[in-house]
């Protein structure tokens, strides 16, 4: 949580079709005490991935830094890089191309990690100023189409998901 001095500094949520996804931040597929074993398979176990404050600051500055060429940003907490993606996507009514499968990449829940949307050329940019400030950064996707693929090996309506996972919530909560 942090303040913003005007509201010209604000990162909406404005993804549209053909933007790029962009991941800020190491990867290391950390899954202990993550939604996804506890939600698909039931266990609760492991440490939870470790904070590196410095780390978390750097990104975040970098992120505060560039907003001008951010058209959609949020942090990647419980369910990693799937979820958020399929939230940004489903918020916006656009599918979802993230070009991996592999399951420790997509939803593991390592910290200081954010996802960004924005057009080709500001993925660009973005990926310049990153490479200037020492911040890791690449593109993991795009965001197009009514569907959500996961490589070329899962596919789904954006549809299909969106109910599934407004059902489930309600479900839970009901």
């Amino acid at each position: 949580m942090g303040l913003i001095a005007t509201t010209d500094a604000l990162i909406g949520c404005d993804v549209r079709d053909g933007h790029v996804a962009l991941l800020v931040g190491e990867t290391t597929g950390h899954l202990g005490q993550s939604a996804l074993l506890a939600e698909v398979f039931g266990r609760a176990e492991g440490d939870a991935p470790p904070v590196d404050l410095d780390t978390e600051k750097r990104h975040g500055d970098f992120i505060r830094d560039n907003h001008t060429w951010i058209t959609a940003c949020t942090d990647l907490s419980d369910g990693g890089l799937a979820l958020a993606a399929f939230e940004m996507a489903e918020a916006a009514g656009v599918g979802l191309w993230l070009d991996s499968d592999d399951s420790a990449f997509l939803f593991a829940e390592d910290q200081a990690r954010y996802l960004i949307a924005c057009s080709f050329d500001k993925a660009e940019a973005l990926m310049t100023a990153a490479g200037r400030a020492g911040v890791p950064i690449q593109s993991v996707g795009k965001f197009t189409s009514d569907s959500v693929w996961f490589a070329n090996t899962s596919t789904a309506s954006l549809a299909d998901l969106s109910a599934l996972y407004r059902r489930t919530f309600a479900d839970t909560f009901a």
